[in-house]
């Protein structure tokens, strides 16, 4: 099976095709880009969205990846938001470039291991930025099986797990003594993320079944891991 085919069984969603009533690409874009802004907003701390819109800028500059242009960015060194921030650096790739599952792959590796991502958190990204590009055609459902495939061959056992939903994953932080109905959010929001796949968990299972952007970002929010804030905001 191609990276572009679907599973079988699987029906594309009726934005697919070019006939489809649902949003743009460029729609979908924009809603990415404000998802991850909204999604820092809910963690009420840096998480990433800042070096997701910089990438952005970057591809749009130059017009692919380009180390130098990066570099000249800051985009060299770790992420605010501890080492799954680093997937947010991959996401402009997956969707800028969603039908070009090569070129995803590739530059989203590049952008991690140029900040000095270890393998597994840079392979982590390649699944970040396949998701929000099979986000912009099909379900979740449909998205995570795709991903899983492409990566059958080089992610560990461990990362593939992660591609699946888990309610456990979504468990909030405790809220503060002062505070026992939680209205403040998560007691730590400037805690860092150094799971890059429990965040792409966090962010899949946040997304799975909600009817709202708003109660995806949220769930994520919760959970503490300010990265997987954001990034639920892209896939939502």
């Amino acid at each position: 099976m191609s990276d572009d085919e679907l599973p079988p069984g699987e029906p594309a969603t009726p934005s697919d095709g070019p006939g489809g009533a649902g949003p743009s690409h460029a729609d979908r874009i924009e809603a990415a880009f404000l998802g991850a802004l909204a999604g820092e907003r809910a963690a009420q701390a840096p998480a990433a969205a800042g070096d997701l819109l910089e990438v952005a800028d970057s591809i749009a500059s130059v017009g692919a990846f380009d180390a130098e242009d990066l570099r000249n960015r800051g985009l060299t060194g770790s992420s605010q938001a501890g080492a799954a921030g680093l997937l947010l650096r991959a996401v402009p790739y997956g969707l800028l470039s969603p039908l070009d599952r090569p070129r995803v792959r590739r530059d989203a590796y590049r952008v991690a291991t140029l900040a000095g991502a270890d393998e597994g958190t840079a392979i982590a990204a390649i699944a970040a930025a396949l998701l929000a590009a099979d986000l912009t055609r099909f379900d979740p459902a449909t998205a995570a099986v795709r991903v899983r495939q492409s990566l059958l061959e080089d992610a560990p056992f461990a990362l593939l797990e992660r591609l699946h939903p888990d309610a456990a994953a979504l468990i909030p932080v405790p809220a503060a003594a002062d505070d026992p109905a939680g209205a403040a959010g998560p007691v730590h929001p400037a805690a860092q993320d150094d799971d890059p796949g429990a965040a792409l968990q966090i962010a899949l299972t946040a997304v799975w079944d909600a009817e709202r952007i708003e109660t995806a970002i949220q769930s994520a929010a919760l959970t503490g891991r300010r990265a997987a804030a954001s990034l639920a905001g892209v896939f939502a």
